[in-house]
């Protein structure tokens, strides 16, 4: 039996990455488009209030890990019992993109301190703060408490 914790996780995590791949793709557009008119883009409330760069990108990446957790939640309650495997590879691929984002604002915050570059005056570390990052460590703290409980299903 499936445990209903894994789909329910699935399916929260799967609107909220395909929501947030959404906002992110349009802002990104939306810049896109306000630079290539030669006008000022404005920032956007809900973008700046959950740290939404606008990418578009990364926001079509988003929306690609939403609908694999979207997926799994399909095929679970069509009684396919294979399905559980979508919920995995979306956590899958959730850490593996956190994991990129972690490290590129690593990698900006060695060139801060090591560098001393000036083009990064005034940085904080919410400068880098991206849905990845965030979206990701949630993952690994259910991997971490579900670890135990991942089973590979007869052949």
């Amino acid at each position: 039996m499936i445990n209903k914790d894994k789909m329910l996780f699935a399916l929260i995590m799967g609107c909220a990455y395909a929501l947030i791949g959404v906002v992110q793709t349009v802002t990104g557009i939306s810049k896109a488009l306000s630079e290539a008119c030669g006008t000022v883009y404005q920032e956007h409330l809900i973008a700046d209030t959950l740290f939404i760069p606008a990418d578009i990108i990364a926001g079509l990446i988003l929306i690609l890990i939403g609908s694999v957790f979207l997926y799994g939640v399909s095929e679970i309650r069509a009684g396919v019992r294979e399905g559980i495997a979508y919920v995995y590879v979306g956590i899958i691929l959730s850490l593996i993109f956190g994991g990129i984002y972690v490290l590129a604002a690593t990698g900006e915050l060695l060139e801060i301190h090591l560098l001393k570059n000036a083009e990064y005056t005034g940085w904080t570390l919410l400068d880098t703060l991206r849905p990845e990052i965030y979206m990701g460590m949630l993952s690994l703290l259910t991997y971490l408490k579900w670890k135990d409980s991942f089973e590979v299903g007869e052949g």
